[in-house]
């Protein structure tokens, strides 16, 4: 299984490829992976946005 790893607001986020779909709502980005339906929380909507764009890119 593929996946990409990244580091937002002190967390380690593991993504399996392929994402389907996400959803970002102010400091919450929801989001579904080949392991099912995630939600990251993050201090910032600024960060929750930098997430986000990492998901467009995958």
């Amino acid at each position: 299984m593929d996946f990409e790893e990244i580091e937002i607001d002190g967390q380690m986020i593991t993504v399996s490829l392929p994402v389907s779909d996400f959803r970002r709502d102010e400091n919450c980005v929801r989001y579904q992976d080949a392991t099912g339906g995630s939600e990251a929380i993050f201090s910032s909507a600024e960060l929750a946005k930098q997430f986000a764009d990492f998901l467009t890119e995958l």
